[in-house]
């Protein structure tokens, strides 16, 4: 009798046991349920657009939806908020760029910085070009770089706004040869590429979909690329690193996705793989070099030192040229 009761107290342990195990193994497994991925811009631009090529496929490869939630509005601040404040379990995820994450808590009075953020996966890397009217003088960059340093003041240069990532590429392109030019912000792009291509606005820094189409038909001239590595879209312009004396020149925007700080390892290994394994593949590669943007699977330990390296980067930049809050 007191044998079998031992034997049956033993059972029902070992049986909590092993539910509890299971229990555990069930809360561990990422994903469980739907995921939202906040783009923090309207439908249809770059981040959107890559975000959800990238949401598809993690839908496919873990099983659970990777849904694309815009919250556009305020530059990108009010989406990252949003997931700034989210659970850290994993479930709400921000198609982090460049400028929403890096640039505007220096710029503006945001509830969140880079810190609060952790990578996920990095999706793609987007250079800028340098670019001028195609009839403009200079022939090659250190011809235009000579011309702007010996006459200072002389010369404008276009960007889509005060504090965007083209305005502080050309910032930090011409204190890095000491040239003084007047900056033309814009309230976009667009506008601004057509005064280029017109002559209006001597020089701008632009994205690579952006200029490809006028660059094919000569409408401009190409000069360098903002990162070190070439543009497979455009891989007969070099980059500013390999022919100026900037050797370490190396800014673009980037794409990729974020997760609140404090999610945990395991859940952000779960999304770092399956993403590498999509951006590996060729139908990744033409579809991202197809918006000219090139595929940078690189390792979330790899993504935070980008960003660690971007914020200090950014940090020295705005307060040298007063723009900081």
């Amino acid at each position: 009798m007191f044998g079998t009761v031992k034997y049956n107290i033993a059972r029902v342990a070992l049986t909590v046991v092993m539910m509890g195990a299971g229990a555990s193994w069930a809360q561990e497994r990422y994903p469980n349920k739907t995921v939202e991925i906040v783009v923090p811009w309207t439908a249809g631009q770059a981040t959107d657009i890559a975000a959800r090529a990238l949401a598809n496929e993690l839908s496919e490869k873990l099983g659970k939806t990777f849904f694309i939630s815009n919250k556009a509005g305020a530059g990108g601040v009010v989406g990252s908020a949003y997931v700034a404040r989210a659970k850290s379990d994993g479930y709400t995820l921000l198609a982090a760029s460049t400028g929403s994450v890096i640039i505007s808590p220096f710029l503006n009075d945001t509830s969140y910085g880079a810190s609060d953020f952790v990578p996920a996966a990095m999706i793609a890397k987007s250079p800028s070009v340098l670019v001028t009217a195609a009839d403009f003088p200079a022939k090659n960059i250190n011809e235009l770089i000579q011309l702007l340093k010996e006459n200072p003041g002389k010369y404008t240069f276009a960007s889509s706004g005060n504090g965007s990532a083209t305005h502080l590429m050309a910032e930090s392109f011409n204190l890095g040869n000491g040239i003084q030019a007047v900056h033309v912000p814009y309230k976009g792009s667009s506008t601004a590429l057509t005064d280029v291509q017109s002559g209006r606005v001597t020089y701008m820094f632009d994205t690579v979909a952006s200029i490809a189409g006028l660059l094919k038909s000569g409408k401009i001239r190409a000069y360098g690329i903002s990162s070190k590595e070439r543009s497979a879209s455009i891989p007969d312009v070099p980059t500013i690193a390999e022919v100026t004396e900037l050797k370490d020149f190396d800014i673009a925007s980037w794409i990729g996705l974020m997760a609140p700080k404090g999610a945990s390892p395991e859940t952000l290994a779960v999304i770092e793989k399956a993403a590498q394994e999509y951006l590996q593949t060729p139908d990744a590669k033409a579809r991202y070099q197809g918006m000219g943007l090139g595929i940078n699977p690189i390792s979330n330990s790899e993504f935070q030192k980008v960003v660690d390296r971007e914020v200090a980067l950014y940090s020295d930049l705005l307060k040298k040229l007063e723009l900081s809050k």
